[in-house]
């Protein structure tokens, strides 16, 4: 029989493995796998903010972004993690915003938000520019990179409502995205 402490000193280690384990698959590129990792130990590190920032971040580029409602929640004690959770929130509010505007044909072309990098707050700006109203398939050039264009479309995944946005590079699909 196994002594309590050995139990507890095991567990300990368990925990501990968690936060590198997380990291080395955010290295590799395992985002989905990280995302899934991570949520694993969600609950026993949820005071712990960069592993829950990395849980956010493996989430984010895993295109899981209703996964982040929770990550942000637990992300407010530092300057660093209120900022990560404002990030999330705004992929998060710019993605429920596109929905809307797609399925229920809301205006947001009034709306201004902060933007980011990421790809949805890219395509956000975008269709606030110009929604397109008419075609059933948005398409939009880069206005950094002319090489490089977009297709704003809303589709059924899983039984729920979805939008998706497909990345050509010189009019070749390079990746398909679903939210």
């Amino acid at each position: 029989m196994r002594s309590p402490l050995f139990l507890l000193l095991f567990s300990y280690t368990l925990w501990a493995d968690a936060g590198q384990n997380l990291f080395d698959m955010y290295q590799k590129g395992m985002y989905a796998q990280g995302c899934d990792y991570g949520y694993r130990f969600f609950a026993r590190n949820e005071h712990n903010e960069p592993f829950v920032s990395l849980i956010g971040f493996s989430c984010l580029k895993a295109d899981q972004i209703d996964r982040l409602s929770p990550v942000m929640s637990a992300l407010s004690q530092t300057p660093d993690a209120r900022a990560n959770s404002a990030y999330f929130a705004l992929i998060v509010m710019q993605k429920k915003l596109l929905m809307q505007a797609l399925f229920d044909h809301k205006p947001i072309q009034k709306l201004q938000f902060p933007t980011s990098g990421h790809l949805l707050s890219k395509i956000f700006d975008l269709y606030v520019k110009n929604p397109k109203h008419n075609d059933p398939i948005k398409e939009y050039q880069d206005p950094a990179n002319p090489r490089q264009s977009y297709k704003l479309y809303t589709t059924h995944s899983d039984g729920r409502k979805s939008i998706a946005i497909d990345e050509y590079y010189d009019k070749i699909l390079t990746l398909h995205h679903v939210y």
